[in-house]
């Protein structure tokens, strides 16, 4: 009541309003039971709310006197019309904060102003200066001889048809050019790598300056004349004669023992043994790199023409436990959207057939990021670009994957076909289709750029608290989208969709779902597959959601042992048993131990290159709901999309992330837990980076791929100002995604996928896979000594920033009493010795651009 009384008497003060308009003093309870919260619902730009009469009269009900519409309660009740126009006066022009529209005309008026009558024309007044008459001074001749001008006559073509023809529908269609004499074959121009065009001619300043040149010569002395040498023989002195010499038997007896250790050695290793090839294969003795060959060398390339074809690898992904097999999602170009060919699809290649698919899998939309499953690599979860989760089940179909087995059973079919009509051409590849896919209303409003599993060592209720997973089998996965949020996915059935069917349906529905098992064990979850959680990302700093394009959860490893496991480990025959996900139930959350050391909190790249780090765990208010937490920390580091968010191999907390577009930095490595900044930046480089990847065996190298085909090799303990390996045309086209792989200790392979279709397999050389001595110890005091460097620096700046106006007021002392020095001088001339010294530790180190 005193802030109402305060607002009246200051509206009486105020500027006089209209009649047809009534200023109004709304209270927060009544702007939001309204939706008219000020600088929220209603803004300086959209200032107006419609509000229903009846609403009105209902508060006013509700509340007499008390009601802020109480003193308009008659004008309300005589307008006419069923909703009345409530303003969001920000300037407090009338004195409030709201001000009423109390008549229908006020109303159309506001919301619909009059157009301005167009300003009158001033042209007869404005006298416009008289041409001068034009003085040559030679310049029509440089505009005549810089004007291009046609060289050559112009071409004619004519197009004739027989009359006989006129009218006729024309059919038009394909034909090979070698079927008619006059064929023409199209030769469309390219870009050719290996060679760039010279720059002739070229217009630029110049300033006349002395030239600095140095030069050195040698004398040669061309006067010859002819010399001659004289000398003698060596012989023994006399006295050398004359004393005894050591005997033949002195000799074998010092020899005998180093002789008779080198026959010993040679009956217990290989004597014969090439040393200078084997050097460098013990990874403890030395660290070999630029002593060796660093090129990647092309191993395989696997494209099938049948569906590769103008088309684009957007994902890539080894198979986890069949060697020598990948899956790539395959893409229409941008170009050739408007007429497919095939439609989007998972193509399945392995190193014995690398020019055929084996397995294709059905996908109802692109795919931009899939995943295999860690407990059965059978199973297959993708995002689509209209935002649906698909998954697939291919373990009817995996024998294609096995080259022994493929070509055993080929080998039977051949040897029964008794009339040698077998057929010689390629078995084609079976179509797989997705064994369940989300609803579009329960999906994300935006595509799926990024999915992982949650690991098979816990799970995460409804409630968004993780607990343990008895099954001991991954069955929950997370997906992100642009629409700013995060989603939980489970894959089990729904222990109250079992518990509302009756008994007899129940118990013919299982009998179904148990004949229709084997071929799709995820039929329940066909028009009812939803997220059970999905976690908005709220931007802190503007209105709307962050958008996620990558994120990375931190890696959890249970030390507890799960005795109640569901799944076994082998059969009866030693192979491994698959369980039927149509019987698995979600739990119920009173069974399950919450694990209060999960780490929940993950790193998010985002479509504004901006890097999140925020916590997924659901908090309470004090109203007992489920809220999102705000985000820990945001960092604008690079300019543009992140494209590349992967944890090291060796170090769990550290993370590295890549951007694609031209900046301050597109490269950079972060640690978890430091919330300053990242730990390293590296500068950017010509040309766009478009994916980067960890090296698997060296914990100091990755790898960047970009645009133009080439291949950077990144050595953190090194150089961090540029590349350590440059290799250019590893692919004619762009780098669109790049996986490390190892297939033994002494074959390390680098994937590249590129925007032609094609996949090609490097061998990593020696350099780049053998690790040095103590090199993982390295880079964990590398790691430590850059966060010490960075809390270092922040908090010198935070004393700078707090000495800063003491310093000026020792100043102003010091310029009254002169020749006397003051602290802050010293401690200003032992800060800038310090920043020269940081300065020249930085340049030693190559951590400046």
């Amino acid at each position: 009541m005193p802030s109402q009384t305060s607002s009246n008497s200051s509206a009486e003060n105020g500027p006089s309003h209209p009649a047809d308009i009534i200023p109004m003093v709304l209270t927060s309870a009544t702007q939001e039971h309204f939706g008219c919260i000020a600088d929220e619902d209603v803004t300086g730009e959209n200032p107006y709310k419609l509000l229903k009469k009846d609403d009105i009269l209902e508060d006013m009900k509700a509340k007499a006197a008390v009601s802020d519409f109480s003193p308009v309660k008659q004008i309300i009740l005589e307008y006419p019309e069923s909703e009345l126009l409530l303003v969001y006066d920000r300037d407090f022009t009338y004195g409030q904060l709201f001000y009423l529209v109390v008549t229908p005309e006020a109303k159309e008026r506001i919301l619909n102003p009059p157009e301005s009558e167009p300003e009158e024309d001033f042209e007869d007044e404005i006298k416009t200066p008289e041409p001068k008459e034009w003085i040559s001074l030679g310049s029509e001749k440089e505009i005549d001889e810089e004007s291009v001008k046609e060289t050559r006559g112009k071409l004619l073509y004519k197009f004739s048809r027989a009359r006989r023809n006129f009218g006729i529908p024309v059919s038009l269609s394909d034909r090979n050019v070698t079927d008619v004499k006059d064929g023409i074959l199209e030769c469309v121009s390219y870009q050719d790598r290996r060679f760039n065009i010279k720059l002739l001619q070229r217009d630029c300043g110049v300033q006349a300056i002395p030239i600095v040149q140095s030069s050195s010569a040698q004398t040669l002395w061309k006067y010859m004349r002819n010399n001659c040498t004289q000398y003698t023989p060596g012989e023994l002195s006399k006295n050398e004669k004359e004393s005894p010499q050591p005997s033949l038997s002195d000799f074998f007896d010092a020899v005998t023992n180093r002789v008779l250790h080198a026959l010993q050695q040679e009956e217990i290793m290989n004597v014969f043994k090439d040393d200078w090839m084997a050097l460098g294969t013990n990874t403890e003795d030395i660290d070999w790199s630029g002593k060796v060959s660093d090129v990647l060398m092309l191993n395989q390339a696997f494209s099938d023409p049948n569906y590769s074809q103008d088309k684009e690898i957007i994902c890539l992904h080894w198979h986890p436990t069949i060697q020598s097999v990948m899956a790539v999602a395959m893409t229409e170009k941008k170009t050739q959207q408007l007429v497919r060919s095939t439609g989007p699809l998972i193509v399945f290649y392995t190193f014995s057939d690398p020019t055929h698919a084996k397995i294709l899998l059905e996908c109802p939309d692109d795919i931009l990021a899939f995943e295999f499953c860690p407990s059965d690599p059978n199973i297959i979860v993708g995002g689509c670009v209209n935002g649906q989760v698909v998954l697939w089940e291919i373990s009817a179909h995996v024998t294609h994957l096995h080259p022994a087995q493929h070509g055993h059973h080929r080998h039977e079919s051949v040897k029964n076909d008794m009339l040698g009509l077998e057929d010689k051409k390629h078995t084609k590849a079976p179509l797989v289709r997705y064994s369940a896919m989300s609803g579009v209303e329960n999906s994300h409003k935006a595509p799926i750029t990024d999915v992982h599993w949650l690991p098979q060592t816990f799970e995460v209720t409804a409630q968004g608290i993780p607990v343990e997973n008895k099954s001991n089998i991954s069955v929950q996965l997370m997906t992100c989208s642009p629409d700013g949020s995060l989603m939980f996915w489970d894959i089990r059935v729904p222990k109250q969709a079992r518990q509302t069917m009756p008994d007899k349906k129940q118990n013919d529905s299982e009998n179904q779902m148990a004949n229709y098992s084997d071929n799709n064990p995820f039929k329940h979850l066909e028009k009812m597959w939803k997220p059970f959680i999905t976690v908005p990302l709220v931007n802190m700093e503007r209105n709307g959601d962050y958008a996620p394009i990558r994120f990375s959860l931190y890696p959890f490893a249970s030390n507890t042992n799960n005795s109640n496991a569901t799944v076994t480990e082998s059969g009866g025959d030693g192979s491994p048993v698959t369980p039927d996900y149509s019987k698995l139930e979600i739990p119920s959350i009173k069974g399950l131990t919450p694990l209060p050391d999960v780490n929940t909190k993950i790193y998010i790249g985002t479509q504004d290159g901006e890097i999140v780090y925020t916590d997924w765990k659901m908090e309470k208010n004090d109203l007992d709901q489920l809220l999102s937490p705000k985000p820990l920390h945001l960092f604008r580091i690079h300019p543009c999309l992140v494209n590349t968010l992967e944890r090291s191999p060796f170090f769990k907390d550290i993370v590295l992330t890549g951007t694609s577009l031209f900046g301050s930095c597109n490269i950079a490595i972060w640690k978890e837990g430091v919330l300053d900044g990242p730990i390293f930046l590296f500068p950017s480089s010509d040309g766009l980076y478009t994916s980067a990847c960890w090296s698997l065996t060296r914990p100091a190298i990755f790898f960047v791929g970009k645009g133009d085909g080439k291949v950077e090799v990144w050595n953190i303990l090194q150089k961090s100002g540029e590349a350590i390996h440059v290799q250019e045309h590893m692919t004619n086209g762009k780098i669109t995604c790049m996986k490390p792989w190892t297939t033994s200790s002494k074959q390390h392979f680098l994937t590249l996928a590129d925007d032609l279709g094609i996949v090609r397999v490097f061998q990593i050389p020696s350099a780049f896979n053998l690790a040095s001595r103590n090199e993982r110890l390295n880079v964990g005091k590398c790691i430590n000594q850059q966060e010490e460097r960075l809390n270092d620096l922040l908090k010198r700046k935070e004393v700078w920033e707090t000495q800063t106006p003491a310093s000026e007021e020792k100043k102003k002392e010091a310029s009254e009493k002169p020749g006397t020095p003051t602290e802050e001088q010293d401690d200003m001339k032992e800060y800038d010795n310090f920043l020269l010294l940081e300065e020249s530790i930085l340049k030693s180190m190559g951590l400046t651009p």
